[in-house]
């Protein structure tokens, strides 16, 4: 009992002295029960030492395996993060989401990869097409790094040149501007350079052979993923055939422009010698009609001064046709009679018909108005022009002018103007012709007909400017008939006719600085009529001689005079001797821009020979009277 006390489990223990009385004697009978209790208490508690033994080295391991484990599921984050940022990085428009399984990545990385390949392969042909097309238009490229020196170089580039590919790569542009220097363009300052900008410019350049060229250049930046600049990119294109062009027409505007030179020039000087007998014209019929006279000889210094007024409109186009061309013409617009003017013209060109054998009438539609608003002067030059036309071409039979009346409104009429005649015609390919410059039908009709062959066009632009169409109806060996029609307002009354001319300038002296004779006369008789008194010098040597000692209340300079001219005279009168007296240029020049120079150098007014002498008249007085009035003040 003893050696069971000594050994007794203390739950059992525990359980003996709980249950049996006489503990800690033992009956005989429990005693091998108690013993194998005792016993399996201790084997328990062995069994649960070595469990606990067993499930703390299970725990430490497990410990040990869930760091290993978290270590390498962290590396596996890392992996799958990497391999999808390099899937991003390779393929931009994949959609990875949150996968981490490895076959799920693997699997999209696959078909990223397919169809990347088949997007290069697409590229790959899109840059074939690309570079048949260049070819095809026969452009060049180039790609170029950044220190300016070439990475691919497509065929056409290098033929330019006279070189292959592989020849230019790794060349920079100072390869390309060696020998001669050439000329810098407007367009590229620099010459010829691989720009890292958008660039537009044109450079001259010399081939392998030494030939010189030219080509239109276009640069380009190229771009990283980053949006940095890792190169450039030049497409160029020969120009050579258009430079030489552009040459050629540069050429040909300055031949062009010296012929029109010379073609002014010569109209000036055709309309100066054409303005000084027509100044003896208009001014002895101003003279004329201030004598006593019947009444036909009335009619006829009307129709010879309408005429003359006729001549005078011509005269300034054949000087300067361009004037009308540009628009620069500004139609009068004034009450005329449409009947006075066919009347006008049939005794002024009848008579020319008559003496041809030819038949001349006119018709004029009743219904119209008497009076109408508009340019007589300029209807009067067209239907001149068409008229003379008509005789100059007609060998027999009649040449008609017919007014019509096409439309009536309350305000305005549309009038149907034709001129037919029964002469040589026109044939169809040509009528387009006639109403070209300088132009007739052919060049047997000028050489059988004479003329400028600026008749037409002259009348043709007016006609335009009147808002009509000048137009032609014709046939070969019949005749041939011009018409147009023009819209104009009615006048519901003749204007006022001007009073008697009367003029009057009486205690005024007048200095006529003029060296022809005619002219001279003219002057001289015109302002004796109007009771002036008149002195004449010949050039503007004796007219400042004169002025020395002679004073004038009005000066008439002509311009262009031997010894010293009228723009010399009147600058020295004004800048050495002070004189205030009003000048007056006169010329039959009458070239553009000359006004302007004339009052630059100090005259007052300026009037192209040959002149109306009412306006010389009023113009005269006005200077007059108004420098006498600056003299009181």
């Amino acid at each position: 009992m003893k050696d069971l006390k000594r050994t007794t489990h203390r739950l059992l223990e525990r359980q003996m002295r709980k249950w049996l009385p006489g503990y800690p004697e033992i009956p005989d009978e429990f005693r091998e029960m108690f013993s194998a209790i005792n016993e399996s208490y201790y084997h328990h508690d062995n069994d649960r030492l070595l469990m606990e033994t067993a499930m703390r080295e299970s725990s430490d391991e497990l410990t040990t395996k869930k760091s290993q484990i978290k270590t390498m599921l962290d590396d596996q984050t890392i992996v799958i993060d990497s391999l999808k940022e390099a899937v991003m990085r390779l393929v931009p428009d994949t959609e990875m989401g949150d996968e981490t399984d490895l076959l799920c990545i693997a699997d999209i990385l696959q078909e990223s990869i397919t169809r990347r390949e088949i997007a290069e392969s697409m590229k790959e042909q899109s840059d074939q097409r690309l570079l048949e097309i260049m070819d095809n238009l026969h452009l060049g490229m180039v790609e170029y790094d950044l220190d300016g020196r070439l990475t691919n170089v497509q065929k056409n580039f290098a033929t330019f040149f006279g070189f292959n590919s592989a020849e230019l790569v790794g060349k920079t542009s100072d390869f390309f501007q060696a020998g001669e220097k050439r000329p810098a363009e407007k367009a590229c300052p620099e010459g010829f350079h691989f720009s890292f900008v958008k660039e537009v410019f044109e450079a001259p350049m010399r081939r392998k052979s030494g030939e010189t060229f030219w080509l239109f250049c276009t640069t380009t930046p190229v771009f990283d993923a980053q949006g940095n600049v890792t190169g450039g990119v030049m497409i160029v294109f020969d120009i050579t055939s258009q430079k030489k062009l552009e040459s050629e027409l540069r050429h040909a505007r300055r031949d062009a422009e010296a012929s029109l030179e010379v073609r002014k020039t010569i109209l000036a000087n055709v309309s100066h010698e054409l303005r000084t007998p027509v100044n003896a014209i208009v001014g002895i019929t101003s003279l004329l009609a201030g004598t006593e006279i019947n009444a036909i000889q009335k009619e006829y210094i009307q129709t010879m001064k309408f005429s003359s007024d006729g001549l005078l409109v011509l005269i300034d186009d054949l000087l300067d046709i361009s004037r009308i061309e540009s628009g620069k013409v500004e139609l009068e617009n004034i009450s005329f009679s449409p009947e006075k003017i066919l009347h006008v013209l049939s005794r002024s060109l009848g008579l020319k018909a008559e003496e041809k054998g030819l038949k001349f009438r006119y018709d004029i539609d009743p219904n119209i108005s008497s009076f109408l608003y508009g340019d007589p002067h300029r209807l009067n030059q067209v239907l001149t022009n068409l008229i003379s036309n008509a005789i100059k071409f007609t060998h027999q039979g009649e040449i008609c002018v017919t007014a019509q009346l096409k439309s009536n409104s309350d305000d305005k009429q549309t009038l149907y103007i034709g001129v037919r005649d029964t002469g040589i015609g026109i044939a169809p390919e040509r009528q387009g012709a006639v109403f070209q410059e300088f132009s007739q039908e052919d060049s047997s009709t000028t050489r059988k007909y004479g003329g400028t062959g600026l008749g037409l066009t002259i009348s043709r632009k007016i006609v335009e400017l009147m808002g009509g169409s000048l137009k032609l109806k014709s046939e070969k060996n019949v005749g041939s008939e011009f018409y147009f029609e023009v819209t104009l307002r009615k006048s519901e009354a003749p204007e006022k006719q001007t009073e008697n001319f009367n003029p009057d300038l009486s205690g005024i002296r007048v200095l006529v600085v003029e060296d022809n004779p005619v002219n001279q006369f003219l002057a001289t008789s015109l302002l004796k009529n109007w009771n002036a008194a008149v002195e004449v010098c010949a050039n503007g040597v004796l007219a400042i001689d004169t002025l020395k000692n002679i004073s004038f209340d009005v000066i008439l300079m002509d311009l262009q005079m031997p010894l010293k001219d009228g723009f010399e005279t009147t600058i020295e009168l004004r800048r050495d001797f002070h004189l205030k007296t009003p000048i007056i240029a006169l010329t039959a020049n009458a070239i553009s821009g000359e006004r302007d120079q004339c009052l630059q150098v100090g005259m007052n007014e300026y009037m192209s020979k040959p002149f109306q002498p009412e306006i010389l008249y009023k113009k005269i007085l006005e200077l007059v009277q108004g420098n006498q009035t600056e003299m009181r003040a």
